[in-house]
């Protein structure tokens, strides 16, 4: 029946439940609905479209709002500048072009569609729409996801089409709980999710809502729902939700919850959404198939990167750009990591019904430690053993509330995220946050010191908040001179939480008025803000000046992060607004230059200074803390992100004056720091990420993925040219032999003076430029191609027969008639040409040839010792002697002199 059931039913009772308050009756009408219309074998036809963000046998349709409103204005033939194009492109933004629904798409595309569709309804079944969903999943063509959208809108009325549209954005907002829709279709269904995320195995299974279904365990293969940590605001409360003697106390890394699948060589990997994260395939495979011993299992544990080059792991955020070099075949200090730190199938057997401390005896058994690549967190071994003498552990049992604070002030010293504590006799349980597992987060216990930030953008919301600023786009100031105010703010991080409706409206309120609509690309940014453009960080509008802003006091995650985003080198981890600074004006908030600073103190706490108001540090010096075994050091920002400290470098030339410098690598004979400090001594400036103000990327070698990045931006320098300036103190032109990468406008500008691999036709090369010139070179490994190529140029060994030889030749003239000197003279350019083809030299002095070859015509003899005597000069006698015994030799062979005619 559901397949011939219409879609408008379906529409009729999201309507309802959307309008209904009471919970219990919103769960009878889906009951109720599902009793009479649909059929027990095409339950998942419909329950599908209701969970749509549990469907996973349908993929993803890889449409977001902003794709989605470029589908239907193609689909219904509008003109992009048309009033309803533009009110579907600023769905978010309010004013005339987007109506009083602004910041609800759905709602949006409804008012475009109303005035364009029939009013009753066309009649689409539910299988009709399911096959049409299914269609516009697989399309990864977007025109042919917009001939699927305008046949839909073809078989459709506009409230028909606007919950299609949620529907394809997996969001029905119909105020019922995904945990009642499962228990009201089944007691058993949500438990059966939990250990399979397969939403039609549930449907298919649980056709009788009077028959209960015995307890399902886990398979390898199939995704499982992660358990979940409670958060706890401190160690008193941790200690008392535990109410055991024994609990494990784990550093919680910063990467991706990943449940790792293996059956014998086919491994997935699984996010906490029960997501296939298949990229990670190329890393990490063959790392699982020859490391976890047992042929069948499921590992949980956290997906990170491990920086070879500092022994430590990498900061959060770069999983996804390690896994894509992984599979692009790009070398790198720096590859995946994954920490193991529970396990629940062995073999062919769930092991989530024993306890934690049975559990980590059999993550010691089946899986082997390898550094840098898989690790396991237990408190006796793994990666405790990677810790040198003295340092704090990863993991550690607690039998009081004084070692869970103790551990806890470790972690915080140590920017790490947090920890975990667990229950060691629970057992493992799906999506459960019942207590067994808790968390201690720095930012639940106590805020970072507050930084007074200034407003210089805005983003519109959605949801309650569209048509309006709900988010602000906040700079630092670049530190002006004594006694002036600043003229320029750095991007710095985007920040929306942490203000009551109310005063959210207040400072928008009284922003309003200076708001400046941002047209990219056609205008650019204001003068006085320096941003990215980065389109995460590009806002709506912006502030028209500074001196009409507001100043925003804001606190964080205990953590910054290097920032590729945001103008500033460093920007913030979940930025929170704690209150709104009316007492400050715009030109006292917090400059850069200071920000930095604040950045590489010890502790990264800090203080409001009495007298000048500017964030000062509390403490300037504290004991170092250790790397915890390899993980994440004390510093606040990871070593290679830290900016040199030149404040005690005399400048010497400005060679380099106006320039700014990024160092993707440098030479193993110099370190950054120094290549840094160099730069300053000659004038110039460094970068410690890559941005719009760098004027020369300079490498040592052309690989990494910094490098790949770097290629993008522009012309790479080799770091010869840097080292040849500051030892000559002079300003060396760049030429050719200077470059390890040029861009497509400098090859342009180049391309009829040098080849591909920036070799001059013109500039003579010594051999560290040929050297260097050969690095530029990628070499093949190809042998099918080499082969080629050898066969091609090398076809016979004639190229390299006179390797070696020095010839002189003799023309004997005696007796030679006008005709035969004719031929003979042919005859004598065709045998130099020879020579010197197959890698020979022609000598012009018999004194220095190794070979002498007499032509004349035949019948003629050659007094070879009348000929050497005349040829070679009285001070060469020495030298002629032993040309006589040569000649002697050859005339016995009969080999390189030819005797009579050649």
């Amino acid at each position: 029946m559901t397949g011939e059931t219409k879609f408008s039913v379906m529409v009729s009772l999201f309507e309802w439940i959307q309008k209904t308050k009471y919970s219990a009756k919103k769960r009878s009408k889906f009951r109720k609905f599902l009793d009479t219309f649909c059929k027990p074998e095409d339950y998942f036809s419909a329950i599908r479209l209701i969970l749509p963000s549990l469907d996973r046998e349908r993929g993803s349709y890889g449409l977001k709002e902003s794709v989605l409103a470029t589908c239907l204005v193609d689909a219904l033939g509008l003109s992009k500048e048309s009033p309803d194009a533009l009110r579907l492109f600023n769905w978010r933004k309010g004013g005339a072009k987007t109506g009083v629904n602004a910041g609800n798409f759905s709602l949006v595309a409804f008012e475009v569609l109303q005035s364009r569709q029939v009013m009753s309804s066309a009649g689409l079944t539910i299988k009709e729409l399911n096959d049409l969903l299914d269609r516009l999943a697989l399309n990864e063509n977007r025109a042919d996801k917009t001939s699927v959208l305008s046949t839909l809108i073809k078989k459709t009325n506009a409230q028909e089409m606007k919950w299609i549209i949620m529907i394809i954005l997996k969001d029905l907002k119909l105020g019922i709980s995904e945990k009642s829709i499962f228990h009201e279709f089944h007691p058993d269904a949500e438990d059966l999710f939990n250990v399979t995320c397969d939403l039609k195995l549930v449907c298919e299974k649980l056709k009788d809502r009077s028959q209960r279904h015995k307890r399902q365990d886990i398979e390898v293969g199939k995704a499982v729902r992660p358990q979940l940590a409670m958060r706890v605001s401190d160690a008193q409360s941790a200690w008392k939700k535990l109410h055991v003697k024994e609990v494990v106390m784990e550093c919680k890394f910063d990467g991706d919850r990943i449940q790792i699948h293996k059956n014998g060589g086919e491994i997935h990997y699984f996010s906490r959404n029960f997501l296939d994260h298949s990229e990670y395939g190329h890393g990490m495979s063959g790392i699982i198939t020859q490391n976890v011993l047992a042929d069948r299992c499921i590992l949980d544990g956290e997906m990170l990167v491990w920086d070879s080059s500092s022994n430590r792991f990498a900061e959060f955020g770069s999983n996804q750009e390690i896994a894509k070099a992984a599979r692009d075949g790009l070398d790198s200090h720096r590859q995946l990591c994954y920490v193991a730190f529970d396990i629940l199938y062995v073999g062919d057997t769930s092991v989530i019904h024993q306890s934690l401390r049975e559990r980590h005896d059999l993550l010691r058994k089946f899986v082997r430690p390898l550094k840098g690549r898989l690790e396991i967190l237990v408190p006796d071994g793994g990666l405790n053993d990677r810790r040198l003498p003295g340092e704090p552990p990863c993991s550690l049992i607690a039998y009081n509330v004084n070692a869970v604070e103790r551990f806890f002030e470790e972690t915080v010293k140590n920017r790490d995220e947090g920890i975990i504590l667990k229950d060691l006799g629970s057992k493992w349980e799906p999506s459960d946050r019942s207590g067994k597992w808790l968390k201690m987060k720095p930012e639940y216990i106590q805020a970072t010191s507050d930084l007074d930030v200034l407003i210089i953008g805005g983003y519109y919301g959605s949801g309650r908040h569209g048509g309006e600023v709900a988010q602000f786009l906040v700079g630092l100031a670049e530190r002006p001179a004594p006694n002036t105010f600043p003229r320029r703010f750095i991007s710095f991080c985007r920040v929306g939480t942490g203000l009551s409706d109310d005063e959210l409206a207040a400072v928008v309120t009284k922003l309003k008025p200076y708001f400046r609509k941002y047209e990219y690309p056609k205008k650019g940014p204001p003068s006085f803000y320096q941003v990215t453009n980065n389109s995460k960080e590009r806002p709506d509008v912006w502030i028209e000046s500074p001196e009409k802003s507001i100043i925003l006091s804001i606190t964080s995650d205990i953590r910054t992060i290097s920032s590729e985003v945001f103008a500033a080198p460093y920007s913030l981890r979940f930025p929170r607004i704690n209150r709104v600074r009316c007492d400050k004006p715009w030109h006292e908030c917090l400059d850069v230059q200071s920000f930095i600073e604040l950045v590489h103190s010890s502790n990264g706490t800090t203080q409001k200074g009495k007298e000048s108001g500017v964030l000062q540090d509390s403490k300037q010096t504290v004991k170092k803390s250790s790397k915890r075994g390899g993980r994440k050091n004390a510093s606040i920002v990871p070593s290679h992100f830290m900016e040199t400290d030149v404040s005690d470098v005399k400048e010497e030339t400005l060679i380099f004056s106006k320039m700014m410098f990024y160092f993707i690598n440098v030479p193993p004979t110099h370190s950054l720091e120094s290549m840094h400090k160099m730069v300053t001594e000659n004038g110039g400036t460094f970068s410690m990420n890559l941005n719009q103000s760098v004027t020369h990327c300079v490498a040592a070698e052309s690989k990494g993925i910094k490098y790949q990045a770097a290629k993008r931006h522009g012309d790479i320098i080799h770091c010869s040219w840097v080292l040849d300036c500051c030892s000559q103190k002079s300003l060396l032109p760049l030429q050719p032999k200077h470059f390890l990468f040029l861009s497509d406008a400098s090859k342009k500008k180049l391309q009829e003076e040098i080849d591909e691999f920036s070799d001059s036709y013109y500039w003579e090369v010594d051999l560290a430029n040929i050297k260097q010139l050969l690095d530029n070179i990628n070499a093949s490994e190809d042998a099918n191609r080499i082969d080629y190529f050898k066969r091609k140029y090398c076809p016979k060994d004639k190229w390299s027969r006179f390797h070696g030889c020095s010839t002189y030749f003799y023309l004997l003239a005696q007796s030679l008639t006008p005709d035969w000197e004719s031929v003979m003279g042919l005859k004598m350019r065709r045998l130099k040409l020879e020579v010197l083809m197959g890698g020979g030299q022609v000598s012009n002095n018999l004194a220095n040839a190794t070979h002498l070859v007499v032509l004349t015509v035949p019948g003629s003899t050659v007094d070879f010792d009348s000929l050497i005597k005349r040829e070679i000069s009285t001070h060469e006698q020495e030298i002629a002697c032993d040309w006589m015994s040569m000649v002697g030799e050859l005339l016995g062979n009969g080999d390189k002199i030819a005797r009579g005619h050649v």
